[in-house]
């Protein structure tokens, strides 16, 4: 399947799921609001789907350029916690949650940093070690 069926077949989805959780809010809320979140999950299970092969050659994208397993790994659950932490929040905006919805993207914020630290602390060492080596030679 190409990207652009792939992005007719998300938008037809989800299209579809926002005019029939419309039409359904007036008599049945509820279940405007059931409709509305299933129609997100089909949506994200069915990009997750198209996601694993992707880790794969970004992989090995990330071996080819020298990048380590841990690094590589790194950046990719941080893309993750980025994908994860916009899809909960927008589920509690949707649900009327606005304050919900801003500390879920206050939790992947500082999830993010944390999860990056060991990156930055690579990079330090790195500097720190060329500065080393500068000043020794030089």
């Amino acid at each position: 399947m190409s990207v652009m069926e792939m992005l007719v077949a998300v938008v037809g989805a989800l299209l579809c799921g926002a005019l029939l959780a419309a039409v359904l809010r007036t008599h049945r809320p509820e279940l405007a609001m059931g409709l509305s979140l299933l129609a997100g999950i089909v949506v994200v299970l069915f990009l997750l789907r198209q996601i694993l092969p992707l880790a794969g050659t970004v992989r090995r994208m990330a071996v080819l350029g020298g990048l380590s397993e841990g690094s590589f790994a790194v950046v990719f659950r941080a893309a993750g916690v980025c994908l994860l932490t916009q899809i909960v929040a927008d589920t509690c905006r949707d649900a009327g949650e606005s304050a919900l919805a801003g500390k879920a993207e206050l939790a992947g914020r500082v999830l993010l940093l944390l999860l990056t630290v060991p990156l930055f602390e690579q990079i330090l060492t790195l500097i720190l070690s060329v500065v080393h080596q500068q000043a020794v030679t030089g």
